[in-house]
């Protein structure tokens, strides 16, 4: 997995005192990269997919603190 990889860089870039960067993009086309078998058949299991990476691209930015700007 590379989650541990994904974690540490964001912890570098927006975990300090002051972020190093204030964009982030969530890449959710590379499905086509997946085998075969693991990829989504229909277009529900995609959004579920899709939802799936935001969803931990949230969890693991609010795990940093980070938090909406007013």
């Amino acid at each position: 997995s590379t989650l541990p990889v994904l974690a540490d860089v964001l912890a570098r870039l927006v975990g300090g005192p002051a972020p190093l960067t204030r964009h982030l993009e969530v890449e959710t086309y590379t499905w086509q990269a997946l085998p075969p078998e693991l990829r989504p058949r229909t277009r529900d299991r995609l959004a579920d997919g899709i939802a799936a990476e935001l969803a931990l691209a949230r969890d693991l930015l609010t795990d940093l603190g980070l938090k909406e700007l007013p």
